[in-house]
Parts: structure tokens; C-alpha cells; sequence
């Protein structure tokens, strides 16, 4: 009895030993945000399509509040299309941090309805985005499609880093 009560009072110390999750600690150390898109995203949703050859610049990244700003242009010559509440809120699509890679966790399904929205050669659009309440280490990206084509890609649009 004396030996599991040790027992239990070491495997307990050694519970208290971190402040953070495994996972946490995880991400903190080893978080890649520009690692490409993860590869289920095109088997899964956009397996009928090929990759873009026009892709959209970030322009610009900013936290304010608790939102993240991110201005995306359309540097190339042909006019690209996302779909979206309103033009400054893209559809996104979440991933989440896992065992040492960016994985497809959700896509946002507009509850107000989404809407073909265009970004012309040149054109610039600032969109308002935030984070999940339940997750740490998430990426938001956003599908671009060139108009007229069955080119489309994802883009990676805000990182939430740990600090």
C-alpha cells in the first residue's frame, strides 16, 4: 500500500511539473507557418482542380484587437474569385497544428449566406479575420480561384502564433 501511495505522489509531482499541455509546448517550438497547405484540402475539396498560376500577395498583416487585418492583392493579370459574406469576409479554411505539421481541421461555412466575390488585376481587399476560441496554433487560409478557369488555391492568410 505504502508503494502505490509513492507511486501516486510521484506520477502526480511529475503532472505539476509543466504550466502548459504537451501540445502547447509543441507548437511553440516547432510551428512552421508557411509550410504549404496540407495536401487533404485538394483530395478532398478541389481534387478536380489544378493549382493557380496567378496567386494573390499578402500585402500587409495586422492584429488589432481581436482580429487579425490582412490586406491580399491580386498582382497577376487575370481576375481571381473567392467566395464570401461580404468582400472583406472570406470563406476561410482552419488548420490546426499537429504532431509537427499544419492538418485540415474546418471550413467556415458562412452562415449568412456566401456570395462570388471578385478581386481584379491590381485590385487590393483588406479582410477581417479571427481565431477560434478552442484552439492554439491555427492557421486561416483563403481559396482563390482564377476567374473562368478550374485553377484555384489555397493561401495561407494569418498564423496564430504562441507567444
Amino acid at each position: 500500500m505504502i508503494a502505490i501511495k509513492s507511486l501516486l505522489i510521484l506520477l502526480f509531482s511529475f503532472c505539476l511539473t509543466s504550466g502548459a499541455a504537451a501540445e502547447d509546448q509543441r507548437v511553440r517550438l516547432t510551428i512552421p507557418p508557411e509550410q504549404a497547405p496540407d495536401p487533404a484540402w485538394r483530395r478532398e475539396l478541389f481534387k478536380d482542380t489544378l493549382p493557380l498560376k496567378n496567386r494573390p500577395s499578402i500585402v500587409s498583416r495586422k492584429k488589432v484587437k481581436d482580429e487579425v487585418h490582412v490586406v491580399v492583392k491580386n498582382t497577376g493579370k487575370t481576375p481571381l474569385e473567392y467566395y464570401g459574406t461580404f468582400r472583406d469576409h472570406i470563406q476561410l479554411y482552419q488548420e490546426i497544428f499537429r504532431r509537427g505539421l499544419w492538418r485540415k481541421s474546418n471550413v467556415g461555412w458562412c452562415c449568412l449566406g456566401k456570395e462570388k466575390q471578385m478581386l481584379l488585376p491590381d485590385q487590393s481587399v483588406k479582410f477581417r479575420l479571427t481565431y477560434s476560441d478552442e484552439e492554439r496554433g491555427e492557421r486561416l487560409l483563403g481559396n482563390f480561384r482564377e476567374a473562368g478557369t478550374n485553377r484555384c488555391g489555397l493561401i495561407i492568410l494569418a498564423t496564430e502564433v504562441m507567444d
